[in-house]
C-alpha cells in the first residue's frame, strides 16, 4: 500500500476543529461524493488502463511468429522431374533475465504512479469540494442574515406609523422607513438568488452531496501547533509530490528498459521441412540475433534527459509545496485574528443600533440616526460573518491537506474495489 501514513497524535492534537462539525458535509457523503466526482472517474480508468499496462509487461510482449513456405524444385537433369516442396517454421524472441526484470520495475513504477494520480485527483477533488461548499454556506448565511434584518425593517416601520399616529412623530418619517424596507427587501432578493446559485454550483460538481448544514456556526480557534509541524503532516501525505516522484521513477524505469533493449535480442525457434516430393523430411532449430540500432541508443538518451528533468521539477515542486504549506498555515492564523477583529467591531456596532432604536422609541433621536446605525450594523454583521466563515474554511483546509477532514489515501483494492 503506498502513500498511506499515519498522522502523529501530537499533530492531530493541533487542530481542534471536529471532522464532524456541522457545518462541514457528512464525511461519509463527501467520500462517496468526492469518488463519484469526474476527476476521480478518469483517474480511476486510468488506473485501470495502467494496472492493465502492468500486467501486459509483467508477462512480457514477446510472441510467436508463424511462418511458413511453398516452393517447386525443378530438376533440368535427366530424369526431369517438377517437385513440390514445403515448410514451417515457429520462433520468437527470448526475453532474457536483466530485460525482464527492467519490464517489472517499468510496470511497478507505473503502477505506483497511477495510484499516486488517483490519490491526487481525491486531493484536489476535495479542495474544490470545500471551496463550493463554504461558497455556499457563505451566500446561505447572508441570505438569513438579509432575512432577519428585513423582519427589522419591518417592525421599524409599523414602530414609525404608531408614532405617527401618536403625533410623536413627522409623516415624512414613514417614506424613509418605507424606503429602507424596500431598500431591504431587494438585498435579501439578491443574497436569496445568490445563495440559490451558489447551491446550484455545488450541487452540479457533486450532485450526490447533501447540502444540508448547521449554520449555527462555532467560533474558529487558531492552530496551537507550530507550522513546521503542519508541513511535516501535510508531506507525510502530499499527493502532488508523490505524483511527481513517481513520475520520474517511471521514466527511469524506461530508461533502464530500454537501456537493456540495447542488447542484442535472441530468436529462437523450430522449422520443418518436406521436399523431394515428400521422400525428404527436415526438422531443424533456428537461432537468430536482432542488432540494435542508432534509435535504441536515442530513446534511451531522450528518456534519460526527461527523467533528469522530472527530478529537477519534483525537486521545485516540493519547495513550492512547502512555502505554500507554510503560508496557508499562517494564512488560518490570521484569518482567526481578522474574525476576532471583526466580531469585536460587529458587536459594538449593534449595541449602538439596538441602544439608538430604543432611544427612538422613548421619543429621543431622529429615525435617521436609527436607520444609518442599523446599516453600520448589518454592514460590520456581514464583515464578521465573512470572517468566521473564511476562517473556518482556512482551518478546514488545514485538515485536508494534512489527511484529518475525510480519508484520501488509496491503494490498488480500494481504487478497484469502491462504488
Amino acid at each position: 500500500m503506498n502513500a498511506v501514513h499515519t498522522v502523529s497524535l501530537a499533530l492531530a492534537l493541533t487542530f481542534t476543529l471536529s471532522a464532524r462539525a456541522g457545518y462541514l458535509p457528512d464525511p461519509a457523503a463527501a467520500e462517496a461524493a468526492l469518488w463519484a466526482s469526474p476527476a476521480v472517474a478518469q483517474a480511476r480508468g486510468e488506473f485501470a488502463a495502467q494496472t492493465l499496462r502492468g500486467e501486459g509487461l509483467q508477462r512480457g510482449r514477446e510472441e510467436w511468429t508463424v511462418g511458413g513456405d511453398l516452393a517447386q524444385r525443378r530438376i533440368q537433369s535427366t530424369p526431369r522431374d517438377n517437385q513440390a516442396e514445403w515448410g514451417l517454421m515457429v520462433s520468437r524472441p527470448v526475453r532474457l533475465p536483466a530485460r525482464a526484470a527492467a519490464d517489472r520495475a517499468l510496470a511497478g513504477a507505473l503502477n505506483a504512479h497511477a495510484e499516486a494520480s488517483l490519490g491526487e485527483a481525491l486531493h484536489e477533488s476535495g479542495r474544490q469540494l470545500l471551496d463550493l461548499w463554504f461558497g455556499w454556506l457563505n451566500a446561505f448565511s447572508q441570505s438569513h442574515l438579509w432575512q432577519s434584518q428585513l423582519a427589522l425593517a419591518e417592525q421599524q416601520l409599523g414602530n414609525v406609523n404608531a408614532r405617527i399616529r401618536l403625533g410623536e412623530s413627522p409623516r415624512s418619517e414613514r417614506v424613509n422607513a418605507e424606503a429602507a424596507l424596500a431598500q431591504m427587501r431587494l438585498q435579501q432578493q439578491q443574497a436569496a438568488s445568490r445563495e440559490q446559485q451558489a447551491r446550484n454550483r455545488l450541487r452540479a460538481g457533486f450532485p450526490e452531496l447533501p447540502v444540508v448544514a448547521d449554520t449555527n456556526f462555532p467560533p474558529p480557534e487558531r492552530p496551537t501547533g507550530t507550522a513546521d509541524d503542519y508541513i511535516n503532516a501535510v508531506f507525510e501525505h502530499n499527493h502532488e509530490l508523490v505524483r511527481a516522484r513517481r513520475q520520474a521513477e517511471v521514466l527511469q524505469a524506461e530508461a533502464r528498459q530500454l537501456a537493456k533493449r540495447r542488447s542484442v535480442e535472441p530468436h529462437v525457434g523450430m522449422f520443418y521441412k518436406n521436399e523431394a516430393a515428400g521422400n525428404e523430411h527436415l526438422l531443424g532449430l533456428n537461432v537468430g540475433l536482432t542488432l540494435p540500432g542508432a534509435a535504441r541508443r536515442t530513446d534511451q538518451q531522450a528518456a534519460e534527459q526527461l527523467s533528469t528533468a522530472a527530478q529537477q521539477a519534483a525537486i521545485r515542486l516540493e519547495q513550492r509545496l512547502r512555502a505554500e504549506a507554510r503560508a496557508d498555515f499562517e494564512t488560518a492564523i490570521a484569518q482567526t485574528e481578522n474574525w476576532q477583529q471583526a466580531e469585536r467591531a460587529a458587536r459594538a456596532q449593534t449595541e449602538a443600533a439596538r441602544l439608538a432604536a430604543l432611544a427612538y422609541s422613548l421619543g429621543e433621536g431622529s429615525l435617521d440616526q436609527v436607520l444609518i446605525n442599523r446599516r453600520l450594523a448589518l454592514e460590520s454583521q456581514l464583515m464578521a460573518q465573512q470572517a468566521q466563515l473564511d476562517a473556518l474554511a482556512a482551518h478546514a483546509r488545514l485538515k485536508l491537506d494534512s489527511h484529518q477532514l475525510w480519508p484520501l489515501d488509496v491503494d490498488a483494492d480500494s481504487a478497484h474495489a469502491h462504488p
